[in-house]
């Protein structure tokens, strides 16, 4: 199979949809399987063409980006696009999630060069923002190319349960439950260390994503003369208030700020620790979830998607009531307590990117077949 993925974002640009997309490229490739990344950037010390474990990348040029996620790309990049799939003998194109200039332009290049099309949705609801005006736009943009973009694809994906309830509410599609996946834990056979009291946060310091929650909730807990630690991973424009938020409650000794790691320092902080993950955010299904549980540790999560099949399946996981700081304390007191047992090592086979891989690859070659 020859696939290509057409995306706004590739590593080592960081977030949930990059870290899928490359994730998915590279066990492909290693299958065998020859694997084009079609992306933007405006990052003049990256290589336009690279080949990365296996996987092709050619990046355009990206002529404007708004915000921190979403770049649009220069007129006549659709006419370069099928050139490169036409060059590459491209079978099936992938897009990610609605809303990117990207996924438009891959749905309509593979279409008019007769190629089918694989949609994957990442997001279970219309961007939720603090400005009136992007909350306005987002959904404008949703109504229009998003809903568009997914009643033109051959086939849709989703990460999680909620993710298909919404593309439905948005564009009638039925899709398949394609959940996300983590890359199998390199100490899965080594003695496990337990600390359910060193408390963990990964995510971006923005507005929404429970940077503040978790520094109030770490500050209750040892006020009430719980001994637990802490550190938070990751990096934003809301970096200087945490700074401030953490030495005003005088936090300095108990919370660590590493500020953005690599994937493997995010491992080896969840190991035998506890990840805490207030977000208000509209998410897909984050890996973070199941790469706590394959490093041995638990999850405190407010309810979001994947956490309640998760929770159902047995895995140490627990699901707060609401969305509220009264409910994670509540939770995290109710685990430190009591700590659940972690999952076996085997639990997560099934959520690794071998089994997705193999997914993948079902819902592709069904499409190739059919044309």
């Amino acid at each position: 199979m020859r696939v290509a993925f057409v995306v706004n974002n590739y590593p080592p640009r960081v977030g949930g949809v990059e870290n899928h997309v490359a994730s998915l490229a590279r066990r492909l490739a290693a299958e065998g399987h020859y694997v084009l990344v079609f992306t933007i950037s405006d990052d003049p010390e990256l290589p336009r063409r690279s080949v990365v474990d296996g996987v092709r990348v050619l990046r355009g040029r990206e002529l404007v980006r708004v915000g921190d996620v979403l770049g649009f790309p220069p007129p006549g990049t659709s006419r370069r696009l099928r050139r490169i799939l036409r060059r590459h003998r491209i079978d099936v194109v992938s897009v990610h999630t609605r809303f990117f200039p990207l996924t438009w332009l891959g749905v309509r290049a593979a279409h008019r060069m007769g190629l089918p099309v694989i949609h994957t949705e990442h997001g279970s609801d219309h961007v939720a923002s603090g400005s009136a005006l992007i909350t306005h736009a987002s959904r404008l943009v949703d109504l229009t190319l998003g809903r568009w973009s997914l009643r033109a694809a051959d086939a849709v994906l989703g990460v999680s349960e909620s993710v298909l309830d919404f593309v439905g509410r948005l564009s009638g599609r039925e899709g398949e439950l394609f959940y996300n996946a983590i890359e199998p834990s390199s100490t899965q056979d080594s003695p496990r260390t337990d600390r359910p009291g060193h408390l963990v946060f990964v995510g971006r310091i923005v507005p929404g994503k429970g940077w503040d929650t978790f520094v109030d909730t770490v500050a209750t807990l040892r006020r009430t003369g719980h001994a637990v630690t802490a550190e938070m991973l990751g990096d934003g424009p809301d970096m200087p208030r945490l700074l401030a938020a953490v030495a005003e409650a005088g936090l300095g000794e108990d919370i660590r700020v590493r500020g953005r790691v690599d994937s493997r320092s995010v491992r080896e902080a969840l190991r035998g620790a506890t990840l805490v993950n207030p977000t208000l955010l509209s998410e897909g299904f984050q890996t973070t979830l199941l790469e706590a549980i394959a490093e041995g540790g638990r999850v405190v999560t407010y309810p979001v998607p994947g956490a309640p099949v998760l929770a159902a399946d047995g895995a140490p996981v627990v699901v707060t009531a609401e969305r509220s700081g009264a409910a994670l304390l509540a939770a995290l007191e109710d685990l430190l307590r009591e700590p659940p047992a972690p999952a076996a090592p085997a639990y997560v086979d099934a959520w690794t990117w071998p089994a997705r891989a193999a997914q993948f690859t079902d819902a592709c070659d069904r499409l190739i077949r059919s044309r």
